[in-house]
């Protein structure tokens, strides 16, 4: 079970792009067949659960079940973002479609949602085969995990903000989901793991403080969604520096960019 067949990786770049493929084709018709004006809420999240059940599985099959107790990690990485891609497609277009040009801008959207999730399954597969054997993708499954974290953070608090539940639901929900990007992504940069709770504490606690710094002052999700990425983004910049000096000179750039950043934040949503 431990064992990966290097002959088989063209089998699994197949699997993998044909399991993307049809991830993006449900979405889209499921979107188009569409018989309700609206979805209800409940609906939208029980879909994206279903797509992550079907990533999961599908990245199990995939990689043959070669895979390890740490994998399950890098495999529900992948599969979270697929949810989050999901759920957030339905929220952004959540009316019935009535226009042929909005058909076409969903298609546009779900070509892009289709590279998306075989990026994700891609870095998945990056990160499996990395536990079995050094390859020199690592790097390039490393980028991808911190763009596809970006894009989960920003896609998991859109829509959780849109479903405007209440803040005794919200916050747990946000607290996991921003726990378990943060976690796994440290994990894929080689974070030593003596630091990795205390890191993953303190980022977490960055990004949940500019998300309620913001989300206590107005209702533009779009603006609320994008300050605790930028909090991600710059936490984890900070993190993965290893000069000493420049990681100096890097935090206070990065708290100076983030302090404008959030006041101009909370300024544009006060005037929405």
């Amino acid at each position: 079970m431990e064992r990966v067949n290097v002959s088989s990786d063209t089998e699994k770049r197949g699997k993998l792009l044909l399991l993307a493929g049809l991830i993006a084709v449900a979405m889209f018709l499921n979107k188009i067949l569409q018989k309700d004006i609206s979805v209800e809420i409940p609906r939208i999240y029980l879909n994206g659960a279903l797509y992550f059940v079907i990533s999961f599985v599908g990245l199990l099959w995939s990689f043959n079940f070669q895979v390890k107790l740490k994998s399950i990690l890098y495999i529900i990485q992948a599969a979270l973002f697929v949810f989050s891609e999901a759920i957030f497609i339905e929220f952004f277009f959540f009316q019935k479609f009535n226009r042929l040009y909005e058909a076409l801008i969903l298609l546009i959207l779900l070509t892009l949602v289709f590279i998306g999730n075989y990026v994700a399954f891609l870095m998945a597969n990056v990160f499996n085969v990395g536990l079995f054997k050094n390859i020199p993708l690592i790097h390039v499954g490393r980028t991808s995990s911190y763009l596809l974290s970006l894009l989960t953070i920003y896609f998991v608090t859109f829509s959780l903000l849109s479903s405007n539940l209440p803040i005794y639901f919200l916050l747990p929900i946000i607290i996991i989901v921003y726990g378990i990007v943060v976690y796994v992504h440290y994990l894929n940069i080689g974070i030593d793991a003596k630091e990795q709770i205390w890191k993953t504490i303190l980022t977490g606690l960055v990004v949940l403080t500019l998300f309620l710094g913001v989300f206590l002052t107005g209702n533009s999700h779009e603006i609320i969604s994008f300050v605790p990425v930028v909090g991600y983004f710059l936490c984890v910049s900070v993190v993965s520096q290893g000069d000493i000096q420049y990681k100096e000179r890097n935090i206070f750039f990065s708290l100076i960019s983030l302090a404008v950043f959030f006041f101009i934040a909370i300024f544009i949503n006060l005037l929405g």
